[in-house]
């Protein structure tokens, strides 16, 4: 009996490290080269955008809440819709979820490991003019903004990327849009994004569409 109960134990004990690695979200599937930067802010950003191979490449282009990329962005393929934008089935004003919770947060499932997409507070931070420099610069022949924190003097680059709405790509060559994890909850069919162009930069719902379903790129953090 003793033995039977040690066994039990024993499969219990190797279940439970099991869920807890799984849910922690150990699994480091960070691509290589990829650098967690430290610009001496409260979290490390990534070097690169998800998806993309050198930090000019723009990367992959997801829904809000999305964890992966599709040919079609409307709120008919929409994961979190049903087929219209009053008819939300999560992060709504019904249950008061504000903030995308990791199972729906497209860098930890990609990259897994800490990787997550940044809050509007983190890009805030990002955009404090007090605590880091914006560069309107362009690498490999693409515009974007060499962030350099005041710190430590590292830097990122930012490529302005544009969005996928519907079948195509709009704005590429005008501005840069990045999802952050935070529910506009005056308006919960939107998400606060980082959104810039050559002359400004701004956290907010988006001075254009930032409808949850539009593709948009991500910079993840650590």
């Amino acid at each position: 009996m003793k033995k039977i109960f040690l066994i039990a134990l024993a499969v219990m004990s190797f279940s439970t490290a099991v869920y807890s690695r799984v849910n922690s979200g150990s699994d480091d599937l960070t691509p290589d080269g990829v650098e967690a930067v430290d610009l001496g802010l409260s979290v490390k950003w990534a070097s690169v955008n998800l998806g993309a191979d050198k930090p000019s490449a723009f990367g992959k282009y997801y829904a809000w809440g999305e964890t992966k990329p599709k040919d079609y962005y409307s709120w008919e393929t929409y994961t979190w819709s049903r087929r219209n934008t009053q008819f939300l089935t999560k992060y709504s004003s019904e249950d008061g979820k504000t903030q995308l919770a990791l199972s729906d947060d497209a860098a930890r499932a990609n990259w897994g490991g800490d990787w997550r997409m940044p809050t509007a507070e983190e890009f805030e931070e990002l955009a404090d003019q007090n605590k880091c420099t914006w560069e309107w610069t362009t690498v490999d022949g693409v515009n974007g903004y060499k962030v350099t924190g005041k710190k430590t003097g590292k830097s990122i680059f930012l490529p302005i990327t544009g969005l996928r709405f519907y079948s195509g790509i709009q704005f590429r060559a005008v501005y840069g849009y990045y999802w952050t994890s935070s529910l506009y909850t005056a308006s919960p069919n939107k998400a606060l994004c980082l959104e810039f162009n050559f002359s400004d930069v701004d956290v907010s719902y988006g001075k254009l569409s930032s409808n949850r379903f539009s593709g948009r790129c991500i910079r993840a953090v650590k």
